[in-house]
């Protein structure tokens, strides 16, 4: 038989909720395959998978790594909304806040 207990003083508290993650992507230069430049972005997705792959069509990057979670309260600093990604950072300039966009 399964009995149903109530949460004890012992439980762990609730993790906050995680909105989305930090991706950075690798483009290749000029054709060529060993010179690289780097874009970071955050991305309002809870789905890391999701975070990269918008990442991914965003830039035409080949690569992309996935640096860490961003929370909901990050996120609405940023101005972005769920679905959306900005660039953090880019080789060229650092660091860029440009309007989010929506894919």
């Amino acid at each position: 038989m399964l009995y149903l207990h109530e949460p004890t003083s012992n439980t762990l508290p609730e993790r906050s909720k995680m909105e989305g993650w930090m991706v950075t992507v690798a483009i290749e230069e000029d054709g060529d395959d060993e010179a690289f430049r780097h874009v970071t972005y955050a991305v309002a997705t809870d789905d890391p998978a999701e975070a990269v792959k918008l990442s991914l069509k965003d830039s035409g990057a080949k690569a992309a790594m996935v640096n860490c979670p961003l929370e909901e309260e990050q996120l609405q600093r940023l101005g972005l909304q769920p679905g959306e990604l900005i660039a953090l950072h880019r080789d060229e300039v650092d660091p860029i806040i440009p309007r989010p966009r929506r894919h």
